[in-house]
C-alpha cells in the first residue's frame, strides 16, 4: 500500500481561483467535469489483501455498501499508479480518491484536497521495529527533533522526522534485515506481508489510530460529491452495515507479534 490510508500530505497545488467559495482552504482545482452528475468513479491505489482489484474484496465491498445508500447515482471505483491518486490532481476520472488517513485536526488545509465530511472508520497504525531494539510510541516522540531514528512511513506530517514508504514490502524487509529503525504502517498491510514472508526479527506496537476518509478536489465538483457520499457514508453508519462491512478492512489494534 502506498498510502493509507492513506495521509495528510501537504502537496503544491495550482489552478487557484480567486474569490470562488469552496470547502477547502487552499488551493482551488478547475472544474473539469459536470458538477451534478450523479456517477462518481474513485481511484485507489493496490493495497494487499484488502484492495488488489476493483471488483472484489474488503474494500470494494465497503464501497458497495455505501453506494446502497445513494440511490440517486453509482459508484466505481478504479486502482491506478501512486502518482495519479495522490499527486495528478487534474485527473478527469477520478471524482474521489482513497484510502487517506486524518493524522492531525485541519490535515487538509491549504492543499488541493478535502476530506470526507464522514469517516469510513479508524484505522490502526502500528510502528514496526527490531525485536532487538524495539520501539515504542513514547520514543519516537520524545526523539521528535533528534532525528534519531530512521523511520519510513507514508508521506504525512507526522511531527518527527521519516522517510517516505516507497514499495511497503521492501521496508518491511529492510526493517527485518535491521537496516532500518522502524515502519510505521497499517496494521492489516503490514500484517500480511509480514505473515507472508515470515519476517520473525520485527516487534511490533500499537501507535495510533486515525480516521479513514475519502478525499476529493477543492472545487465545485468536489463539493458535490463530497455532500452526496458524506451523506451515503453517514446513512450506511446508521443502519449498522458500514461498521459491518468495515470490519473487513480494518480492524481495531491486534496484539500479536511475529
Amino acid at each position: 500500500m502506498m498510502a493509507r490510508h492513506i495521509f495528510n500530505m501537504v502537496f503544491i497545488g495550482t489552478g487557484l481561483a480567486a474569490g470562488a467559495i469552496y470547502a477547502c482552504n487552499g488551493t482551488i482545482t478547475p472544474d473539469i467535469s459536470p458538477i451534478n452528475n450523479p456517477y462518481f468513479h474513485g481511484v485507489a491505489i493496490f493495497l494487499p489483501e484488502i484492495l488488489e482489484n476493483a471488483d472484489s474484496g474488503p474494500f470494494p465491498d465497503l464501497l458497495k455498501t455505501v453506494n446502497k445508500y445513494y440511490p440517486e447515482g453509482k459508484i466505481s471505483i478504479s486502482i491506478e499508479p501512486v502518482k495519479r491518486v495522490y499527486l495528478d490532481i487534474n485527473n478527469k476520472h477520478a471524482d474521489f480518491r482513497f484510502p487517506i488517513m486524518e493524522v492531525s485536526a485541519g490535515a487538509d488545509n491549504f492543499t488541493p484536497y478535502q476530506f470526507s465530511k464522514e469517516m469510513l472508520g479508524k484505522v490502526s497504525f502500528v510502528l514496526y521495529s527490531l525485536k532487538t531494539k524495539p520501539l515504542y510510541k513514547q520514543d519516537i516522540i520524545n526523539a521528535a527533533y533528534l532525528s534519531k531514528y530512521t523511520i519510513e512511513a507514508p508521506p504525512a506530517n507526522w511531527g518527527f522526522s521519516t522517510n517516505s514508504v516507497i514499495n511497503l514490502e521492501q521496508s518491511l524487509k529492510k526493517l527485518n534485515a535491521g537496516r532500518i529503525d522502524a515502519v510505521l504502517w497499517a496494521q492489516e498491510e503490514s500484517d500480511y506481508i509480514i505473515k507472508k514472508f515470515k519476517l520473525n526479527q520485527i516487534h511490533r506496537a500499537h501507535f495510533d489510530d486515525y480516521p479513514d476518509l475519502l478525499f476529493f478536489s477543492c472545487n465545485q465538483r468536489g463539493d458535490f460529491v463530497n455532500t452526496a457520499l458524506s451523506k451515503a457514508i453517514s446513512a450506511a453508519r446508521a443502519s449498522g452495515e458500514l461498521q459491518k462491512a468495515y470490519i473487513k478492512v480494518h480492524k481495531p489494534y491486534q496484539d500479536w507479534q511475529p
